[in-house]
């Protein structure tokens, strides 16, 4: 695998491991780790952030909740919300199995490119002459599953045929169109898109069952009622699908979330973060900001639901995380992007909602005609949507516009810096850990290609006794 590969692995993991810990700083994780201690089962695998030890299927349950509660993890190509999901059933597996380092970062790469090659060549989303995008009314996350049973199995180191019965198996776990229920029908729950734990715990179910001689569909990837109606894709395009398999990593073009949000609405806190840091704007200054997108991004149901924020009587965390208005509000304010965001504090804040007033959205005129004339794969259709602002202060107007999503490694004008990657692991993690082991944790995922037991790494995951 080549050493640019590992390295952005290694970005990846500790970056997934962040948004755990930053999980498990806010209420919500808590009452997900209280469902773990409910599970139990043999103490064989770590609970990031409280340190407890369960049964390696019920860890990869807590973690991968724990990683997706704040929306920080990451997506690919402001389409498809893999997450952590390659690396959290590798990592309660590998505290099972004794797993080295390098074996955790093999099966998160290849868990990882698996998720990403059928997210997109299954995507629900086709580029429209005439409506500018056809939207699938039967979407769904199951690509997730098969990452986490890749995960998993690699880890237990399954030989072809228990492979293939873990993937034929793991299909049978995976969830029907609740992406589509979820956009189309607020208002939205603390399940949101898909249960990023229960896909980890789907995985590790279904190795465990290989493991033990189940036998599954050996066709599950085959025809129109296989992995494309899993997915409720329109069509599958085979053909990239397997294109290039380990030449092409898709990890390498990984999207790094700066914001605990959806992706849809990072180019938006961009531009407005940089207009008040260039023009010393402080939240007192602005009269109203105006932000124009892609539609798909503030007229889906849910979206327009969690928008009207100022009115909503529940604000709570699922709602705040669809809410372009709220993001705006937070960045004005300049609330630090992580567990910040999602504080009981911050959430029913008076003044965040007075702020949520001023802002606006709509449609950017070059939206539907780029996805209209789009000649690329379906799959990447929304990887640059055109997003423009206008702030009107009490120190003037300020306009600015990007087709950059803050984070996206494929693209240089966006991709963060590892630098950056560190700085946000530093602040999610320092909700629950303490400075020297955050600075520990950090160099051995540095150098976790040498670790010989990941049991090193996951004994830092929680404070120290």
């Amino acid at each position: 695998m080549p050493a640019e590969v590992v390295r952005q692995a290694k970005m990846f993991i500790l970056d997934s491991i962040g948004c755990a810990l930053g999980g498990y700083a806010i209420a919500w994780g808590k009452r997900v780790a209280d469902v773990g201690r409910d599970l139990g089962g043999k103490p064989e695998a770590t609970v990031i952030g409280s340190g407890d030890r369960l049964h390696c299927a019920h860890a990869a349950y807590v973690n991968g909740k724990l990683g997706n509660i704040l929306d920080m993890d990451e997506t690919l190509y402001n389409n498809r919300h893999i997450g952590g999901v390659p690396l959290f059933p590798a990592l309660s597996v590998g505290e099972r199995t004794g797993a080295t380092g390098k074996d955790i970062i093999l099966a998160t790469v290849l868990a990882y490119d698996f998720a990403a090659r059928s997210g997109i060549c299954g995507s629900s989303f086709r580029p429209d002459p005439v409506q500018g995008v056809a939207v699938s009314g039967s979407a769904g996350m199951g690509f997730n599953t098969f990452a986490a049973a890749i995960a998993a199995g690699k880890t237990f180191k399954l030989d072809k045929e228990q492979m293939i019965n873990a993937l034929g198996t793991v299909a049978y776990f995976a969830p029907g169109a609740i992406e589509s229920k979820f956009v189309f029908t607020p208002p939205s729950n603390f399940n949101k898109y898909g249960d990023m734990g229960w896909f980890c715990l789907s995985g590790v179910m279904a190795a465990l069952c290989a493991l033990n001689g189940y036998v599954g569909d050996p066709s599950i990837l085959d025809g129109p009622r296989g992995l494309a109606a899993l997915l409720g894709a329109p069509d599958f395009d085979y053909d990239t699908f397997v294109a290039d398999l380990g030449e092409r990593w898709y990890i390498m073009d990984a999207g790094f979330k700066p914001y605990p949000t959806c992706r849809w609405f990072h180019t938006g806190i961009r531009l407005l973060e940089d207009i008040m840091k260039k023009h010393g704007l402080k939240p007192g200054d602005i009269n109203s900001i105006k932000v124009d997108t892609h539609p798909l991004a503030t007229t889906l149901p849910t979206f327009e639901a969690a928008d009207r924020w100022a009115e909503s009587a529940g604000k709570e965390l699922w709602l705040s995380i669809d809410s372009f208005t709220y993001a705006l509000a937070c960045t004005a304010y300049g609330i630090t992007p992580g567990p910040e965001w999602a504080q009981e504090e911050t959430l029913k804040s008076p003044r965040i909602a007075e702020m949520t007033k001023k802002i606006t959205h709509g449609e950017h005129p070059d939206a539907m005609r780029m996805t209209a004339a789009w000649s690329g794969h379906p799959g990447k259709l929304f990887s640059q949507p055109p997003t423009s602002i206008e702030v009107i202060s009490k120190k003037g107007r300020f306009t600015a516009e990007s087709t950059d999503i803050p984070g996206d490694s494929w693209n240089p004008g966006a991709r963060l810096t590892d630098d950056a990657i560190v700085a946000k692991f530093r602040t999610n993690a320092s909700y629950i850990l303490g400075e020297a082991q955050v600075d520990r944790i950090i160099d051995m995922v540095d150098g976790l290609d040498g670790i010989r037991d990941i049991g090193k790494l996951t004994a830092l995951l929680a404070p120290l006794v």
